[in-house]
Parts: structure tokens; sequence; C-alpha cells
């Protein structure tokens, strides 16, 4: 299997008072080349777990496997895109994009891949203008070109879109799966968005919250581009509010019996 979590665990403050469980016994086997989605409520750990895959985050228990490797910290085969774009304000776009090049490659390489990766995101024409210039959109395109840049075997985005308008939202997804076609990366993307998982995505995890763990497993077997009002796109995103409220519900109901035996 390519990418792979088994009986994957991770705890905050550990050995301590204040320790805190994120998640437990996440097991999820990913294919080479699959666009997968995982969506839940805020704290079930969506953001944590792909922190472990890029290798910033260690695991509390289990493991997780990169081509049957265990993944023990960072490397450039796993990228990752954040909701921020964190790009260096005092370089210039293809400047952003070379930087993480210039160790292993020639500049004159560098300088060719940075041109190929924006011309992907469509950003050629601003490729020597400084990324403070850019706005929220055109920012995130020199991420994913600075990220792709480097030919990880899998991207990771971690709610990438989160912080865009609506209309930018949906030309980037437009772009991102223009570029996941012709690229076929193994893309793991963070969302809390269910229209955004559903339009974009292979497969769609659920995870369920406190402690975090898996409560669904889907495959979206409907042709791209996906229309908002395409009857099996509203059916999926109807069927996973259904779960999520069930979730959410059950995290409410758990809180409001633990306030009621705290007052008696």
């Amino acid at each position: 299997m390519f990418l792979e979590f088994e009986d994957t665990g991770k705890r905050f403050g550990e050995a301590t008072e204040n320790e805190f469980e994120v998640f437990k016994g996440v097991n999820i086997s990913i294919e080479n080349n699959q666009f997968v989605s995982i969506l839940g409520p805020s704290g079930c750990g969506k953001s944590t777990l792909l922190s472990m895959v890029a290798g910033l985050e260690d695991t509390s228990e289990g493991t997780i496997k990169l081509e049957g490797q265990e993944i023990t910290g960072p490397d450039p085969e796993r990228g990752m895109v954040f909701q921020q774009p964190s790009l260096f304000p005092w370089l210039t776009v293809r400047e952003n994009v070379m930087f993480p090049l210039k160790k292993k490659r020639s500049k004159k390489e560098a300088e060719a891949r940075a041109e190929h990766f924006l011309k992907m995101v469509h950003l050629s024409s601003s490729s020597s203008r400084y990324t403070y210039e850019l706005s929220g959109g055109m920012q995130q395109r020199v991420a994913i070109a600075r990220a792709l840049a480097m030919d990880p075997k899998v991207l990771l985005m971690d709610e990438p879109f989160g912080a865009l308008d609506e209309q930018t939202r949906h030309i980037l997804h437009r772009e991102l799966l223009s570029i996941w076609e012709e690229t076929r990366k193994t893309i793991l993307f963070v969302t809390h968005s269910i229209q955004e998982a559903i339009k974009l995505s292979d497969r769609v995890i659920v995870m369920g919250t406190r402690p975090g763990r898996i409560i669904a497993d889907f495959s979206i077997d409907v042709p791209r581009p996906r229309a908002r009002d395409d009857e099996n796109v509203i059916g999926w995103e109807k069927h996973v509010m259904e779960l999520l409220e069930k979730e959410i519900d059950k995290v409410l109901k758990e809180e409001l019996d633990n306030e009621s035996v705290s007052y008696n």
C-alpha cells in the first residue's frame, strides 16, 4: 500500500496532568494517485493527522508508512500546503518557488522547474512580482507551485482554501483538479467543508471527535467535473451531513450529561 496508517494515535501532554488524547486507533490505507479528503468537525485531529504524515508531529502509538517505510520526520517527498501560504515577502514569486530547490539543483534547473510549475498554476506573468503584491488566491497558487516543484510523492493540503472567498475557492478547486489530473500526485486534503470534499475527492474519510476516530470512509463514484446541482453530489452531501450531525449531537449530549453530574 502507498500510504498506510496502522493503529495510529496521538496524545499531547503525555505523562502529565494535562494529557489529552487527540485521536486513537486510526487505520487508513491510501493507494497511489488517489485524491483523498479528510473531513470532520473542529478538534477531531484532522490537521494533526496531516502534520504527522508530514513528519512535523510524532505518533504516540502505531505507525504511518509511505511505501513501506515508517515516517519519522520531515522529508521533501511529502510536500505540505497550509491554510496560510507562508511565503517569503522579500522574495519574488519565482524566487519563492526556487527557494527549496537551491540545495540540490543548479540555478538553471531551479529556474526551469519554477517556471514550469508557475505556468501550471497560471502565474508565469507574475513571476517577477513580490508575493505581498498578490491576492490571497494568487499567494496560495505560489505555495502549491513551490510544493510541486520539489516533486513530492504525496501532496498534503491543510485547509488550503479555507481563508478564501467562495469565488476564488471555486477557481482554485478547478485548477487543483487540473493539476492533479496532469501530475497524478497522491493528494491528502484536509477540510471542514462537506461540499469541498465531495466536489474534489475520489474518496472521503470522515472523522468523529473526542477523541478523533474514523466514522466513515466513502469512495465518491461521481464523474468529474461535479456540478453543485447534480443529484448524486447532493445525495452524498446530505449523507455526510447526517453523519456529522449525529456525531455532533452525541458530543453535545455527553457535555450536557457531564455538566449535570458535576452539579449533583
